[in-house]
């Protein structure tokens, strides 16, 4: 996305024909942000092809409750976002959770991770959820400082998560929907 192209921007549930796309996304996104973060050995063993094949499973296996969105411009996806029921022992039925939300790097900064987020919040809302949660890396000071700016705060959950050989402190953020 050349930075003066103007595109038109939409948002839309994703379907299995995304699936590889998203799994473009997926990888671009994770090797820019978390540079510095995970360990360069584990992005670098990043692949499309595995994201694509985990992506095709997720977006057919309905049951569990996770619907996922596309943002696209007029010729690709440029992020996604899923989201479904909280996955914590701790939250009740009213608590959807972002399990993720990602945007190519030379979507940054132009305000459609909010317009994705914004639009995954209004999907949770109508699903009947009345809170949602999302577990970031406690490092990520990038990311938290875009949830805080859309209306997240920390509730004071921490865990370990596992990315490769790595074991990293995520920290769980909670708002109002």
């Amino acid at each position: 996305m050349p930075p003066n192209q103007i595109s038109r921007i939409t948002m839309r549930r994703a379907s299995q024909r995304d699936a590889v796309a998203i799994a473009r996304a997926h990888v671009d996104s994770w090797q820019a942000s978390y540079l510095g973060l995970i360990p360069a050995a584990v992005l670098n063993r990043l692949s499309v092809s595995t994201q694509a094949a985990s992506w095709r499973r997720i977006l057919s296996a309905d049951e569990s409750g996770t619907h996922t969105w596309v943002i696209a411009n007029d010729s690709m996806i440029i992020g996604f976002s899923s989201a479904g029921p909280s996955r914590d022992d701790d939250d009740g039925a009213q608590v959807g959770e972002i399990y993720t939300l990602y945007l190519v790097p030379p979507a940054w900064g132009r305000g459609l991770g909010s317009e994705l987020l914004d639009g995954v919040l209004h999907a949770l809302a109508r699903r009947g959820f009345d809170t949602a949660t999302l577990w970031v890396l406690t490092g990520n000071t990038r990311a938290r400082r875009f949830y805080e700016i859309n209306g997240f705060l920390p509730d004071g959950a921490h865990r370990p998560t596992r990315v490769g050989d790595a074991q990293l402190p995520e920290m769980r953020y909670r708002r109002a929907l």
